[in-house]
C-alpha cells in the first residue's frame, strides 16, 4: 500500500513540475498590486464601484514631463514620444498638446443651450441685483484692447454669458501653457513637456511593466531628463524589488538550512534530501497556485521563500533520529518522528488556514501557497524517506545531544529553578517595558514603502503641473439623475465655504458641467427677468443692429455629453445616472466635511485613505479572534492525543503570542494587521514544537533538543530574513515570526514527556 502511494506521489510531483515548466514557458502573470494585499471594502456595491472606478482611473494614468534647458530640445523630444507612444498601443488618449477640436466640440455642445447656462459668480450677481455689472462687463470685454467678440458672437449672446461659463468650469487648472502645439511648463532654467495617457493593459501585469520599460529605454534620449509618475511605475519597482528580496531571501535561507544540516549530520545525504523535500513543497505549491488563482502575487513568492525554513521541519526531525542508537534503519526513524511531525502538520496547516478567513486575497494566496507546501514536504518525508535512505545510526553527535539537553534541563532541574526565574522575568520585564511602547497603527499609507526617487518625481510633477490626485469623493445617490445634480446644486455652496477655509483646494462635481434642468429654468428665467430689460441700451452701446437671436430652450443633459476631450472627466464621475461622484483635491480635514455635511441627506464622503485604515483596524481586531478560533480548532486534535496534558502544549505558543508585540515595540516596531495575523503562525508553529517535546520519550530527548533547535534556526532563518524587507507587510510579518518562534522554541520544553 505505501509503495503505491508513492508511485502515486511521484506521479503527481512530475505532474506538477511539468505544469510549472508549460506556465513558466508561455509566461506566469505575477500580481504586484499592493491593492491585491488591502481588504475588500465593506460597504454596499455602489460605494463599492465608486471606490474601484476612482481607483481604476488613477492606476490606468500615467504622466511623463520631458526636461531639457533647450525649449525648442525639450518640445521636440516630447512631441515625438507622445507620437511613438501613441502608435505602441501600449496606452490610448495620448495627452502632449492642445486639443483645438475638443475645445471646439465643447462650445458647439454647449453653445446652442445657453439660455440656461449661467457661471454661479454671474448668478449670484443677477440675484443680488446687479444685473448692470454684468452689462458694464460685457461691454468692457468688447471694448478693451485686449477684447474678443463679433457681430455674430453678440447677435446670439448679447451679454457673453457664455465664455464666462465656459471659463468658470471646473477643468483641471495646471501651469501648463502651449508652445508650438505642445504642453510645456517652465521651471528654473528647465522647458518641460508634458505627456499624459491611459494604460490600454493593466499596469500592474509583469509583461505591462515590461513592455513600458522596453518602449521608454528605446525612446527615450539621453541628453533628457524625464521625471515619470502612475502606478505602473510604482508597481513595476515593487515587483522587481519582491523578486529581487525573494531570490536573496531564498538563496540566504537555502544556503543557512544547508549549512546547518552540514554542520551537524556531516553528511551529503541529508542535504540532498532536504532538498528534495523542499523543492517538492515549493514545486506543488507553485503548481497548485498557478492552476487555482491562475497567477502569482509578488509577495506570495516573498513567503514562498520563507517557507523553506518550515517546510525542512519535518525533514530536521527525520535526520535528527540519525543520532537515536535504536532506530538503525529508515523505517524506525520514520516510526519514531511520524506521530509527531504529523500532528505538527495538522496544528500548522489550522494556522496558515486560518489565514484563508482574512479578507486579503494577497494574504489567502499566501495560506494556500504554504498549506500545498508544507503538505508536499510531509508527504515526501512520509512515503520517499524511507525508500531513499540507506544509512545507519551516525557514530557522532554524543557531546552535541549532552549540551542540548540542558535546554531541556534547565526548565526541570530543581537547581536551575532560580536560572528559570530569572530567565520568566527577563521575558516579563521586557514585556512590561515594551507594553508603554506599544503602539497600533492601521494607517494605510504607512504601510506602502514606495520608492524615494518616484515619489520624488510625483512630488515634482505635481509642482511644476499644478495637478494633483483626488483621493477623497463624495458619492450622491438620488432617485434619478435630475435629483442627483440637484442635491449637488445643494451641496456645491457648502464645499466652497469649506474651501474658502483653506480646509479644501478644489472640488468637480457634474452639475458644474451641466446643471439640473430646474436650475437651467431658473437661470433662464432669471435672465429674462434681470438682463433683457436692459437689452435695448446695451445694444445701442455696442452698436448692434441686427436684433439678437433667441438661445434653444431645451435643457442641456448628461447623456449628451462626449467621452472623449476635455468633458470626459464628468462621464467618469456619473456611475449610473442617479449616482454620481464629486472629486475633493487637497481635502486637509476629512471631519471638518463631514460635520459641514452632517444631515445632507444622498451625500456619503468616501476617503480612500481614511475607509481602508479603518478596515484595517477592523481587521486587526479579527485577526485577533482568529488566534482564539485557531486554538478552538487545534482543540480536539491535541485533546484527542495529549487529554490533559493539553494545556502544558500549549502554553509555551500562548506565552510567545502574549510577548512578542509588547516586545517588538521596544524596537520601535507597531502593531499592525500583519502583525496579528502573523501571531496566529506564531502559535501554530510554537505548538509544533511542545508537541515534538511532548511526543518524546526521555532517553530521546537530546535528539528531540537537536531536532527542535535546528527547526527553530532554520524557521527564524526564513521569517527572520523577512524582516529585512523593505515591504512593509513582509518586514511586519517576519519581524513578529523571528521574535514569537524564538520564545516558542525557548519555552518549548515546558510540554514535558510522553503523553498519557
Amino acid at each position: 500500500m505505501k509503495r503505491w502511494l508513492a508511485w502515486c506521489w511521484l506521479a503527481l510531483v512530475l505532474s506538477a513540475g511539468g505544469y510549472v515548466v508549460l506556465r513558466l514557458h508561455a509566461g506566469v502573470q505575477l500580481q504586484s498590486s499592493v491593492l491585491a494585499l488591502l481588504p475588500r471594502m465593506e460597504r454596499d456595491g455602489v460605494a463599492d464601484r465608486a471606490q474601484q472606478r476612482v481607483a481604476e482611473a488613477g492606476a490606468r494614468r500615467i504622466v511623463l514631463l520631458i526636461g531639457h534647458t533647450d525649449g525648442l530640445r525639450a518640445r521636440t523630444v516630447g512631441r515625438e514620444i507622445a507620437a511613438a507612444l501613441g502608435a505602441s498601443g501600449l496606452v490610448h488618449g495620448v495627452t502632449a498638446a492642445v486639443d483645438r477640436a475638443a475645445q471646439q466640440r465643447m462650445g458647439t455642445l454647449y453653445f446652442p443651450h445657453r439660455a440656461g447656462l449661467l457661471a454661479e459668480a454671474d448668478r449670484a450677481v443677477l440675484l443680488a441685483g446687479g444685473a448692470q455689472l454684468l452689462v458694464d462687463r460685457a461691454q468692457a470685454m468688447l471694448f478693451s484692447p485686449a477684447g474678443f467678440g463679433d457681430a455674430a458672437l453678440l447677435a446670439r449672446d448679447p451679454f457673453l454669458l457664455m465664455p464666462s461659463f465656459l471659463a468658470a468650469l471646473p477643468l483641471p487648472q495646471t501651469r501648463l501653457a502651449a508652445e508650438d502645439g505642445v504642453l510645456v511648463v517652465r521651471d528654473g532654467g528647465m522647458t518641460w513637456a508634458f505627456i499624459s495617457a491611459e494604460l490600454s493593459g493593466d499596469g500592474f501585469a509583469l509583461p505591462v511593466q515590461q513592455a513600458f520599460e522596453v518602449f521608454l529605454a528605446q525612446h527615450l534620449p539621453g541628453d533628457v531628463e524625464v521625471l515619470r509618475t502612475g502606478a505602473l511605475f510604482y508597481a513595476a519597482a515593487g515587483a522587481k524589488q519582491a523578486m529581487g528580496e525573494s531570490s536573496t531571501l531564498g538563496a540566504v535561507s537555502l544556503l543557512a538550512t544547508v549549512a546547518l544540516v552540514l554542520l551537524v549530520f556531516r553528511r551529503i545525504r541529508p542535504i540532498l534530501l532536504a532538498m528534495l523535500d523542499i523543492g517538492v513543497g515549493i514545486t506543488v505549491a507553485t503548481a497548485f497556485c498557478l492552476w487555482w488563482f491562475h497567477e502569482l502575487h509578488t509577495v506570495a513568492i516573498l513567503f514562498g521563500a520563507s517557507l523553506i525554513g518550515v517546510a525542512v521541519d519535518y525533514s530536521l526531525q527525520y535526520f535528527a533520529a540519525y543520532f537515536d542508537p535504536l532506530a538503525r534503519n529508515a523505517v524506525d526513524r520514520l516510526r519514531r518522528v511520524l506521530p509527531g511531525i504529523a500532528i505538527g502538520l495538522g496544528t500548522t496547516l489550522i494556522g496558515y488556514c486560518t489565514l484563508l478567513l482574512a479578507p486579503f486575497p494577497g494574504l489567502q494566496q499566501i495560506a494556500t501557497f504554504s498549506c500545498v507546501g508544507l503538505a508536499g514536504s510531509f508527504l515526501t518525508v512520509a512515503l520517499w524517506y524511507p525508500r531513499l535512505d540507506r544509512a545507519g545510526p551516525l557514530p557522532h553527535g554524543t557531546r552535541m545531544l549532552s549540551a542540548l539537553g540542558g535546554h531541556w534541563t534547565l526548565w526541570e532541574v530543581p537547581r536551575l529553578r532560580p536560572a528559570r526565574l530569572a530567565l520568566l522575568a527577563a521575558v516579563v520585564v521586557a514585556t512590561a517595558f515594551g507594553l508603554p511602547r506599544l503602539e497600533v497603527d492601521d494607517n494605510v499609507q504607512h504601510m506602502q514603502d514606495m520608492p524615494p526617487d518616484l515619489k520624488h518625481q510625483e512630488a515634482e510633477i505635481q509642482r511644476l503641473t499644478g495637478n494633483g490626485g483626488a483621493a477623497q469623493f463624495i458619492l450622491v445617490r438620488a432617485a434619478d439623475a435630475e435629483a442627483a445634480l440637484q442635491v449637488q446644486e445643494a451641496l456645491l455652496p457648502r464645499l466652497a465655504e469649506v474651501q474658502s477655509r483653506g480646509l479644501l483646494a478644489g472640488f468637480q462635481a457634474p452639475a458644474q458641467f451641466i446643471p439640473s434642468q430646474a436650475r437651467q429654468r431658473e437661470n433662464a428665467d432669471l435672465v429674462t427677468r434681470a438682463l433683457m430689460p436692459l437689452l435695448p441700451s446695451h445694444i445701442d452701446a455696442v452698436g448692434l443692429t441686427a436684433p439678437p437671436q433667441p438661445a434653444r430652450e431645451e435643457p442641456l443633459l448628461l447623456t449628451m455629453l462626449p467621452n472623449d476631450g476635455p468633458l470626459a472627466l464628468v462621464s467618469a464621475l456619473v456611475l449610473e445616472p442617479k449616482v454620481q461622484l464629486v472629486l475633493l483635491h487637497g481635502l486637509t480635514d476629512v471631519a471638518a466635511l463631514r460635520s459641514e455635511l452632517a444631515g445632507m441627506a444622498g451625500v456619503q464622503i468616501v476617503s480612500l485613505v481614511d475607509d481602508w485604515s479603518s478596515l484595517f483596524g477592523i481587521y486587526r481586531r479579527q485577526a485577533l479572534g482568529l488566534l482564539g478560533f485557531s486554538v478552538l480548532l487545534m482543540l480536539p486534535l491535541l485533546i484527542w492525543r495529549y487529554r490533559w496534558a493539553t494545556l502544558r502544549v500549549l502554553a509555551p505558543s500562548a506565552v510567545a503570542v502574549l510577548v512578542t508585540p509588547p516586545i517588538a515595540a521596544l524596537f520601535g516596531l507597531a502593531f499592525t494587521f500583519f502583525n496579528a495575523m502573523a501571531l496566529v503562525l506564531v502559535l501554530s508553529i510554537g505548538v509544533d514544537y511542545a508537541v515534538f517535546c511532548r511526543e518524546t520519550p526521555m532517553g530521546r530527548r537530546g535528539v528531540t533538543a537537536l531536532a527542535i533547535l535546528l527547526a527553530a534556526a532554520s524557521t527564524t532563518l526564513s521569517f527572520g530574513m523577512l524582516a529585512a524587507s523593505q515591504v512593509f507587510a513582509v518586514q511586519a510579518f517576519g519581524a513578529t515570526m523571528l521574535i514569537g518562534i524564538s520564545i516558542a522554541w525557548l519555552l518549548a520544553p515546558i510540554a514535558g514527556g510522553r503523553p498519557e
